[in-house]
């Protein structure tokens, strides 16, 4: 889907929810599980769509920014949480992400794919740091699939903490010291 259609996805989900405000905003499991026995930091949510997982780490006392390449998703969650910083960024023009070196505690990547991004969220994710990312294994478009075994090869020389492979693949992964 073009940034377009993604944005019109997003309005017409808010327009659904109208004024009962129902969107989705319970965050991924993964992601829940893994941050549970750390202290909150800075985190980045990167292909955010309508911020689930970000107004959540913000909600339990994450310092968040939420990147998406949707201006209205990115409206939606500034909507539902003021104190996610969002940014309107397309990640997939190649462009290192616009942020020092080391500048986050966490990164989260889930169910998106831009393989080139795991390099860039590597970069930004601080020693001791985590990366929690779920990408397809099969699904409509083969182009946005990783293969068995393939995800967890972006992180070599991390800690991999936890791995699955199956319809979803699974890697939360820390940096290390």
């Amino acid at each position: 889907m073009s940034l377009e259609d993604w944005n019109a996805r997003y309005r017409a989900a808010r327009e659904e929810a109208g004024e009962n405000d129902e969107l989705d905003t319970e965050p991924a499991k993964l992601l829940v599980e893994a941050v549970a026995d750390i202290a909150p930091g800075r985190a980045l949510d990167l292909a955010c769509g309508a911020g689930r997982n970000a107004i959540w780490l913000a909600r339990n006392g994450w310092e968040v920014v939420a990147v998406d390449g949707a201006s209205e998703a990115i409206r939606l969650v500034r909507e539902h949480e003021p104190r996610v910083e969002g940014r309107v960024l397309d990640l997939e023009t190649g462009a290192p992400l616009p942020f020092e070196d080391d500048s986050f505690d966490l990164a989260v990547i889930l169910y998106y794919l831009h393989r080139p991004l795991f390099a860039e969220a590597r970069r930004v994710v601080r020693p001791g740091g985590l990366i929690v990312t779920a990408v397809r294994t099969r699904g409509i478009n083969p182009r946005f699939c990783v293969s068995p075994g393939e995800l967890v090869t972006f992180f070599e020389g991390w800690d991999v903490l936890h791995q699955r492979d199956g319809e979803i693949a699974e890697v939360v992964a820390r940096r290390s010291q």
